[in-house]
């Protein structure tokens, strides 16, 4: 969160600089033009006025293109020195490095923001579903429940599949435990329309029958300790991703 402040604080203030620039360029080429023309005027019964206009304002107008900042080249600095900066203070979660709690099974792929776990559990196929873009809004920085790399609370959805149907569990967890959002039952396919029936509202629901759905997760392994993985690894996925956009963004704009 904080490198991404600084990017931006970086990348306004060059844009401040180059309207500055802008400003200064105009007034000086107005005042430049206004003397030419002057003295064009003074010397109107002389055949060389129009000259002396014309090689002014020529003249100026070369010393802004060989002289003015590039903008390409500036901005491309401000991206490689984040970049540089980003590769140098990366540095693997302890709590990713070892990879998923057993016996699950990472998959993602460079460049997609989907990230899926999966086992089986039983005669059922078990699936974890989480997106780097589809997160809570972090709180301020300072606020309660902010620790320090910035990671609060992370977003999932937990797929039973079986006989053709799958029981679809919205999840969320803080690292200490796991709160269910909301329970469907689906087809395979998922729901083929918006205007289905998709469950009941899951806080309006029995007590008993709360805790026993979170024991139900809990017995196919999604407990506070897959949880915590789970926050670690959307923020280490978003770390890596973000490094590899500043480095396209980079070449892009150096070509």
């Amino acid at each position: 969160m904080a490198t991404r402040q600084r990017l931006a604080r970086g990348i306004c203030c060059f844009f401040a600089q180059q309207q500055s620039i802008a400003l200064t360029v105009q007034h000086a080429t107005g005042a430049m033009i206004s003397a030419a023309q002057q003295s064009a005027l003074a010397a109107h019964h002389h055949q060389a006025a129009p000259l002396l206009l014309r090689t002014a304002v020529a003249a100026f107008s070369r010393s802004l293109t060989t002289g003015a900042p590039s903008y390409n080249s500036s901005l491309s600095s401000l991206l490689r020195e984040e970049v540089d900066y980003e590769k140098k203070n990366y540095v693997r979660p302890d709590q990713v490095s070892g990879g998923p709690p057993a016996p699950f099974k990472l998959t993602e792929s460079p460049g997609d923001t989907l990230l899926s776990l999966s086992r089986t559990y039983k005669n059922e196929e078990i699936s974890i579903d989480l997106h780097v873009n589809n997160q809570p809004s972090p709180p301020y920085e300072g606020e309660e429940g902010v620790d320090e790399e910035g990671i609060t609370t992370v977003a999932f959805n937990v797929s039973v599949l079986k006989d053709g149907k799958m029981l679809v569990f919205e999840c969320e967890s803080d690292g200490s435990s796991v709160n269910i959002n909301h329970v469907s039952l689906e087809p395979k396919e998922g729901l083929t329309s918006e205007s289905m029936y998709s469950g009941p509202v899951f806080d309006e629901l029995d007590d008993s029958l709360q805790r026993n759905f979170s024991t139900f997760l809990e017995e196919r392994g999604i407990t506070a300790e897959l949880g915590e993985y789970l926050r670690f690894l959307i923020y280490d996925k978003e770390q890596r991703e973000y490094q590899t956009w500043l480095s396209e963004v980079e070449k892009f704009v150096t070509k």
